[in-house]
């Protein structure tokens, strides 16, 4: 049996002191990096024309669910800032599989 565990979080924000969109850039790409040098995929899902609020969303892949409790712990504590933060989500997913031979191989996979 494996285990691949996903860890889903999105967050909302309030950026009371941008006045534009390059000052709401800059703290989103700020965040972003610190995310993804976490190891979590990222991407701004809401809010485009807005500089005021931003949306982000990250994801993490794991084979063990303390793995990805603990790193969505940690992610939610990158979120200080001179921003507010409104609302916050997240969810984990298990998707578990059986290893059987019942799987035909792709024919001409290159990794």
């Amino acid at each position: 049996m494996t285990s691949l565990i996903v860890g889903v979080g999105q967050v909302s924000l309030l950026l009371r002191f941008a006045r534009s969109l390059k000052d709401k850039r800059h703290v989103t790409q700020s965040l972003r990096a610190k995310l993804r040098n976490r190891g979590f995929a990222v991407t701004e899902c809401g809010y485009a024309d807005e500089p005021k609020r931003a949306a982000l969303g990250f994801a993490i892949v794991s084979g063990s669910e303390v793995a990805v409790h603990e790193a969505l712990d940690e992610a939610s504590k990158l979120f200080i800032g001179d921003f507010d933060v409104v609302s916050t989500h997240r969810d984990i997913f298990d998707y578990a599989g059986e290893e059987s031979g019942d799987f035909e191989a792709v024919e001409n996979f290159e990794p």
